[in-house]
């Protein structure tokens, strides 16, 4: 498989041998620093974050103490980074690794970062393997899922049909199911918070989560016996909430005068990518919009997700307009008639009708968090709160009634 392609070692520079993992130097890498240097670099090195974000992700699938995993295991790894594997792969997977068995626990940190290199080969046949820009990209993906690793083990369950009542979104981590709203954490270590999508953009059917159903799932709201949809039109943006926030219907907002609409606070993610449903995405907070809707306060916090390509240059609510032209005001029109589709009133706003920034909307968000906090510890008094063990982790199983709020 070695190539004679002494430029991918000039280009790389002295900087790329100098490759290690948390435990130190890999064997594998140091092979492959020597292959550089006698101008036989098989693959272009990975940088020491990314090789940290996948022994992270190794170590997670790890079930035993002498750090080796399985033909699964790694296929896992690949779905998780959005490259799922066929057949063929998978068999030629299987050969690479010299094992009959996907279960077989064999497959070391080393061998595995061999096989994955091989895969993203530089000089490698296109039709035949990944690109390495597609592999940047998914490494990116990967290690802003891995900044929370009990984000990265929640899946997304779907049950029933689209466009029935039936149909449901559930959440599980390793096979046991939680709620979006209240296990899911509201922040990560690194500061940004969890975006929990309902409405994928470009979308029009109201999926919401069910805060009077057991564990919450995401359903289709349903009103007079039919299910709604926005009948404005397609949503702009990925519209959903933040988990572990709750406006309260008792708490008379000053800056709109009017009570929290029972509802975890609404989330519009601005980036260009469709989020889909029940997908947990890491965001920043950029503003908010204090949105009055039939007498209830309805905030609704602008955010944009941590691997947008426009992240880095977006931080408080003045950059949203200067990267995004006109965004805010068409955000705030949407907002204002959509309602009228359907014959109803133009919706209002307080704060004088105007977004507020980063700052003030955190604010907001921590006043909905403590809310939440306090409305768990209400309802744990009264015996209504449900632990589900799962492994280490406690589940919450909490669902709001008519005397909740």
């Amino acid at each position: 498989m070695a190539r004679q392609v002494s430029h991918v070692a000039k280009e790389l520079g002295p900087n790329a041998y100098e490759l290690s993992t948390p435990e130190g130097k890999s064997p594998l890498l140091r092979r492959t620093v020597l292959q550089a240097k006698t101008g036989q670099a098989v693959i272009v090195k990975d940088s020491p974050e990314a090789v940290k974000a996948m022994k992270n992700v190794f170590m997670r699938l790890c079930t035993t103490t002498n750090e080796l995993i399985s033909v699964n295991d790694v296929i896992k790894v690949h779905n998780l980074l959005g490259e799922p594997m066929d057949d063929e792969d998978e068999k030629k997977m299987m050969t690479f690794f010299d094992t009959p068995s996907k279960t077989k626990v064999c497959i070391s940190f080393d061998t595995f970062m061999g096989w994955w290199n091989e895969l993203h080969d530089v000089g490698a046949d296109p039709d035949k393997y990944y690109s390495q820009e597609r592999y940047r990209q998914r490494f990116k993906v990967l290690q802003s899922r891995l900044k929370e690793p009990t984000i990265a083990s929640i899946q997304s369950v779907t049950e029933g049909e689209i466009g029935s009542r039936r149909f449901r979104v559930w959440f599980e981590s390793d096979g046991t199911r939680l709620s979006p709203w209240h296990d899911i954490p509201l922040r990560n270590p690194d500061g940004s918070y969890n975006f929990v999508c309902e409405i994928p953009k470009w979308t029009r059917k109201k999926y919401e989560i069910a805060t009077g159903e057991t564990m919450n799932p995401i359903k289709q709201d349903v009103k007079n016996g039919v299910l709604r949809d926005y009948k404005w039109g397609d949503m702009l943006f990925n519209y959903g909430a933040f988990p572990q926030t709750w406006e309260d219907p008792k708490h008379v907002s000053e800056e709109t005068g009017f009570p929290g609409d029972n509802d975890p606070i609404d989330v519009i993610e601005l980036g260009t990518r469709q989020r889909p449903v029940g997908s947990i995405t890491r965001v920043k907070i950029l503003g908010v919009i204090a949105m009055i809707d039939d007498d209830e306060t309805d905030w609704k916090v602008l955010t944009i997700a941590m691997d947008d390509d426009r992240s880095q240059n977006v931080n408080d609510l003045n950059d949203i307009d200067a990267h995004m032209p006109g965004c805010t005001q068409a955000l705030t029109d949407w907002l204002r008639m959509y309602k009228t589709a359907e014959g109803k009133k133009e919706n209002k706003f307080g704060c004088g009708g105007k977004p507020q920034g980063a700052a003030f909307a955190r604010k907001v968000v921590d006043e909905c968090h403590a809310a939440w906090q306090k409305l768990l510890t209400t309802a744990d008094e009264k015996g209504k709160v449900k632990k589900i063990a799962s492994g280490s982790n406690l589940y919450t199983e909490l669902a709001l009634g008519d005397d909740d709020d």
